[in-house]
């Protein structure tokens, strides 16, 4: 009996491990935090397009400060919706990884950290566990509660 991967990219945001399906990616820009064109809207113009920046850090640790940190920053696009281009912050490049579908589970709502994240897969490997939270991107960005 064989079983299935899934290719994803993972990055972290702030104590979390959180991935994407390589499907719902379209592209992962290298962007300077502070000189990029991020504006109070939280959007960010790249060529003809507009870009809905999201910062999971601000979501995730309510304390985290994004105007403390000079990081080189990256973008991970992505077109959830139709039409629309969505950017999400990330610090450091993401990882591509393939999880095994037999290790992802889904979520209970009542149990969510966050109501984006749907899934979770927990690696093991020898002695440490580690845990990949799945980003729900309709949750993410449906604005109806």
């Amino acid at each position: 009996m064989t079983s299935d991967t899934q290719k994803n990219i993972v990055f972290k945001i702030s104590d979390c491990l959180i991935s994407l399906p390589m499907d719902n990616v379209l592209k992962v820009l290298n962007t300077p935090s502070n000189e990029s064109g991020w504006n109070a809207m939280g959007l960010l113009q790249i060529g003809d397009y507009t870009i809905r920046i999201v910062d999971l850090h601000q979501q995730l640790n309510p304390n985290y400060d994004t105007d403390s940190t000079n990081l080189q920053s990256f973008l991970v696009i992505t077109n959830p919706i139709e039409g629309n281009l969505f950017g999400i912050i990330v610090d450091e490049p993401p990882n591509l990884i393939e999880l095994n579908t037999d290790l992802i589970r889904k979520l209970p709502k009542y149990n969510r950290r966050l109501p984006m994240m749907s899934h979770a897969a927990v690696l093991q490997e020898n002695e440490k566990k580690t845990t990949i939270f799945m980003l729900d991107l309709f949750e993410l960005f449906n604005p109806v509660g």
